[in-house]
């Protein structure tokens, strides 16, 4: 079998700890004045059907907010978040977009969630100088639009070949169940480069509107064409319908997903179905990194909650990329929109819980990271054998 394993860096949580003390040490403000603080802006589903992601995303910024302030914000200005809704709708995501550029306070913007939605704003931010930081779309193509655009989702370019492999692990012939958007798109075709290489048969393929609720027929067909593995390029919720209802009809060979199905949300909806399900991810609590247990200690205390979702990992990590930028730029001069895009360009080993050390590459993405391959047993993900 291949290795998909990541060892995270070590230190991270001290190197962390450092950055965010050296943010108090400038910046003085007059005696009896508050300093003005620095603002970012998040676009992010809170309502709709993807509102489950925006409250993950809201568990990582508020934990990485208070920690920051805490250790004494940006340059001795304390740090503030202003949220607006997208729905992570693309035909909503524009205006948004438009608000936080005609906000001269918006230093950066983090977000939003997905390629769709993201990649609808891109022009806007690209045109008016704000970096768009959007840590969770991973289509190829997510930084075209221009060198205010980052992304931290490693590309499906190196991703989705990778499942391609693991699912030739699973069986030699595969049905493929994909977003039909886009990012789904996108993804497939990079899967099906990795599949031929894998010796992997797409036996049958299907993209699918993932607001859809019975996928029983493409299920039967799919079927038909008697496939050893189902693949799924899809998210949490519409993954689990899909795995659900597979099993509902009998359709019993392994169920292979994508890193994005890795969500406590999938279980949760995919019942009994979930048990056996593997995918790949960056993110396993069974890391033994310090870094990355001192995170789910803090994160357990924060939200009661046993295990961090990889979406509010994500947020937590883009976070604290975009301050330590700001504290690079505050630190070399004047912090501005520019400046904070050069320092976020010119940075390196900005630290990270998900990958340990990140520097970007020229097209301003992480270029690639190992995986864990994992399966759901007992209701929960856990390291495959």
């Amino acid at each position: 079998m291949s290795s998909f394993h990541r060892t995270a860096a070590l230190g991270v949580v001290a190197v962390l700890a450092l950055g965010l003390a050296a943010c108090s040490t400038g910046g003085e403000t007059p005696e009896g004045q508050a300093a003005e603080p620095v603002t970012f802006g998040v676009a992010l589903p809170q309502t709709g059907d993807q509102a489950q992601y925006g409250e993950y995303f809201e568990q990582g910024f508020e934990l990485a907010l208070s920690e920051l302030n805490d250790a004494g914000g940006i340059d001795g200005r304390p740090v503030e978040l202003v949220y607006e809704d997208t729905q992570a709708d693309p035909a909503q995501a524009p205006a948004v977009a438009q608000k936080f550029v005609d906000d001269e306070s918006i230093l950066a913007v983090l977000g939003d969630f997905g390629t769709p939605a993201s990649a609808a704003a891109s022009p806007i931010y690209q045109a008016a100088g704000l970096v768009q930081f959007a840590f969770s779309a991973s289509a190829s193509t997510v930084t075209d639009p221009g060198d205010f655009i980052f992304a931290t989702w490693v590309s499906q370019e190196y991703e989705a070949p990778r499942l391609a492999e693991f699912a030739a692990e699973q069986g030699s012939t595969a049905a493929v169940f994909y977003h039909d958007t886009d990012w789904g798109v996108n993804t497939h075709g990079f899967f099906s480069e990795g599949a031929e290489e894998a010796g992997l048969d797409e036996v049958y393929t299907t993209g699918y509107n993932p607001e859809g609720t019975d996928f029983r027929p493409l299920l039967l067909a799919a079927s038909d064409a008697d496939p050893e593995v189902i693949v799924l390029i899809s998210y949490a919720a519409d993954g689990a319908l899909i795995a659900s209802q597979a099993r509902e009809l009998g359709i019993d060979v392994p169920i292979v997903g994508i890193s994005s199905i890795y969500n406590q949300q999938f279980i949760e909806l995919a019942g009994d179905a979930a048990e056996g399900v593997q995918t790949l991810s960056y993110f396993t609590p069974e890391n033994p990194d310090e870094a990355v247990q001192q995170f789910i200690t803090d994160f357990a205390a924060e939200y009661d909650v046993e295990t961090p979702s990889d979406y509010a990992i994500r947020a937590y990590d883009a976070f604290n990329v975009v301050a330590a930028a700001a504290t690079d730029a505050a630190e070399a001069g004047e912090l501005t929109r520019q400046s904070l895009r050069d320092a976020l360009d010119e940075g390196e080993d900005f630290p990270t819980i998900l990958y340990g050390p990140i520097t970007f590459a020229d097209n301003r993405r992480i270029v690639d990271a190992d995986q864990y391959p994992l399966v759901i047993r007992d209701g929960a993900f856990q390291l495959a054998d």
